[in-house]
């Protein structure tokens, strides 16, 4: 238990309503996916699993890494396989940049008789550690990244999801019928000492929160 600025903490609450953030971006990224399938024409086969139905559709419960997996088949019969990890946190590690990439493999090792196209998205809320950048690039992965709202975030993904399925209109429709993509206060930083939420640099490596000890500089302007 801790006290900042008057305000009482625990250290378990910190944690459950991060994990509780992380549950509700991914049930965005699942509602935003199931949009994209209920927008396809026949002829399209697009079948969406959570980390759960993953693990139960290969037997195997340890594959714990990937939060969704989807099986898409167009019309002229081309395969695709997009296989999806989602952060909303404000640091990630080189460790589940390396559980990612091994679930990965290991999804794969059981599909071998598959011979689409594979697509691997690391989608977070803060840019990879540098480790963890060059780890994704060397797995040829796609990294979307925002750190506006989780709505914003999803919506990246659909996107992208999209472009690759040359689809593009289909995200630009959903768009449309999605509320509002400003940050809910329930995004807001569950860590008392930080005072604002990161902001992107534009073009920077690193996207850093502004904490207590940040050293400001102000230049009055004569």
């Amino acid at each position: 238990m801790g006290r900042v600025c008057g305000y009482t903490y625990s250290l378990s609450g910190m944690l459950e309503a991060m994990a509780e953030q992380g549950f509700a971006f991914e049930r965005r990224i699942q509602y935003v996916l199931e949009k994209v399938k209920s927008n396809l024409e026949p002829g399209w086969t697009f079948i969406i699993f959570n980390e759960q139905q993953i693990r139960d559709h290969f037997k195997e419960q340890s594959l714990n890494g990937v939060d969704h997996m989807i099986q898409v088949k167009k019309p002229d019969n081309s395969q695709h396989l997009f296989l999806i990890q989602e952060k909303w946190k404000l640091l990630t590690n080189q460790r589940e940049v390396s559980q990612f990439l091994d679930c990965c493999a290991r999804i794969l090792a059981r599909m071998p008789q598959y011979t689409g196209q594979i697509h691997r998205f690391w989608v977070s809320r803060t840019v990879p550690s540098l480790n963890g950048e060059k780890s994704l690039q060397e797995g040829q992965c796609i990294v979307i990244q925002s750190c506006t709202s989780q709505t914003m975030l999803a919506i990246n993904t659909i996107l992208m999801v999209c472009e690759i399925l040359e689809r593009r209109e289909l995200a630009i429709d959903i768009i449309g019928t999605i509320g509002s993509l400003l940050p809910s206060k329930e995004e807001a930083i569950v860590d008392p000492k930080n005072t604002f939420e990161p902001v992107s640099d534009f073009g920077e490596k690193r996207v850093l929160p502004i904490t207590a000890k940040t050293v400001v500089m102000v230049n009055k302007m004569v």
